[in-house]
C-alpha cells in the first residue's frame, strides 16, 4: 500500500512540476485558451510547450466628473511556448489615459516576467495577423 501511495505522490508532483502557470493584470480578460473558453481569467494553468491565450484588453476611464467611457480591444492571441514550468506574470505597459489605451490596442505588447528574474516582451496579435502567421507557417 504505501508503494501504492508513493507511486501516486510521485506521479501527482511530476504533473504538476510539468504545469506553468500565467496570471493577468485586471484589464486583460482570458477569453479562451487553446480553443477552450470555460477558464479562470485571472490565473491559468497551462502545459508546457505551446498555448494559445485568446485575451480583450478593457478598461474604464473617466471622461469627466460625471462620464466615463469605456476603451476595449478586439479579440487579441497571445501565443507562447513556455519552456519551463514556472509562475509568469504578465504586465501591460503603463496605461493611465485613453489615448495610452488607444496606442496599447494599436500596438499590444506585454511583458511576461518568470518570476526567476527574466522578463521577455511578447506581442498580442488580431485575428487576421493569427490567420496570416498560421497560413505562412504551413508553406
Amino acid at each position: 500500500m504505501k508503494k501504492f501511495i508513493s507511486v501516486i505522490a510521485l506521479s501527482i508532483a511530476s504533473f504538476t512540476s510539468q504545469a506553468a502557470s500565467v496570471a493577468f493584470p485586471e484589464s486583460i480578460e482570458v477569453l479562451a485558451v487553446n480553443g477552450l473558453s470555460n477558464v479562470d481569467s485571472r490565473y491559468l494553468e497551462l502545459d508546457q510547450g505551446q498555448n494559445l491565450i485568446e485575451v480583450q484588453y478593457r478598461d474604464l476611464f473617466e471622461t469627466n466628473a460625471e462620464d466615463s467611457n469605456w476603451v476595449k480591444s478586439e479579440p487579441l492571441y497571445l501565443y507562447i511556448d513556455l519552456e519551463t514550468a514556472a509562475n509568469y506574470k504578465a504586465f501591460t505597459p503603463s496605461i493611465l489615459s485613453e489615448e495610452d489605451a488607444y496606442q496599447f490596442i494599436d500596438n499590444p505588447t506585454i511583458k511576461l516576467n518568470d518570476g526567476m528574474g527574466s522578463e521577455k516582451q511578447v506581442s498580442l496579435m488580431t485575428h487576421g495577423q493569427l490567420m496570416a502567421k498560421l497560413l505562412l507557417s504551413k508553406q
